[in-house]
């Protein structure tokens, strides 16, 4: 597969996987049987998400770059620390000056589903994340870099990836979602940064059930 075709097809996928939850429910009112297809419809975008990146050999200009396996899993794991750090001085910002709520209603509503249905946590901790990185990092900051460059490139894909979460805390997906263009365009692997934010939601997530 070439480059060109990964992006659409990848683009192409995950819509669907995004919608397709939502439009089923609202031909089917499906219920709480919904975090069911969920999880599966999550689980089978980031299969193959993952098998469209696998089945391209030709790679972008950020991934030309050789590293080791040890600076994919350290920068993996200090990216939770910044990632989280971002959302912290995100929020202070939102607070001071918009006068935002600095709970996020998206992590609530994850939180209360969780409690709910564990299993759900399987979409939210691992599935998401993968799809997340391989579409707003790899995909759409990937393709953007020659034309706007780094900086503009990650400006773009992350108020892109803050705009699907769609909660109102825009500073803040923004934030972290420039911490995660950052981790893959330093080490030239999505490895990075999906490490980083599979720990950062188990991390929320278990602080917060562990209250």
């Amino acid at each position: 597969m070439s480059l060109k075709k990964n992006v659409v097809a990848t683009l192409s996928t995950y819509l669907i996987i995004f919608l397709f939850p939502a439009l089923l429910n609202l031909f089917f009112h499906l219920g709480s049987q919904i975090y069911w297809i969920q999880t599966v419809d999550y689980i089978i975008g980031a299969l193959v998400l993952t098998y469209f990146y696998w089945r391209t050999r030709e790679r972008p200009a950020l991934e030309q770059k050789k590293v080791a396996s040890r600076q994919i899993i350290g920068l993996g794991l200090l990216g939770v620390v910044a990632a989280l750090i971002a959302q912290f001085v995100a929020n202070l910002i939102d607070l001071f000056l918009f006068h935002s709520i600095p709970s996020s209603a998206n992590t609530t509503t994850i939180l209360t589903i969780i409690k709910s249905y564990p299993f759900y946590i399987l979409a939210t901790v691992i599935a998401a994340p993968i799809m997340e990185e391989l579409v707003f990092r790899r995909t759409i900051f990937g393709s953007l870099v020659p034309f706007t460059g780094q900086v503009g490139a990650a400006l773009i894909a992350s108020v892109m990836f803050a705009m699907a979460h769609s909660d109102g805390h825009l500073l803040v997906y923004t934030a972290i979602g420039l911490v995660f263009c950052y981790l893959y365009q330093k080490t030239g692997r999505i490895q990075t940064s999906i490490l980083s934010h599979m720990l950062m939601n188990a991390m929320v997530i278990g602080i917060s059930l562990w209250r």
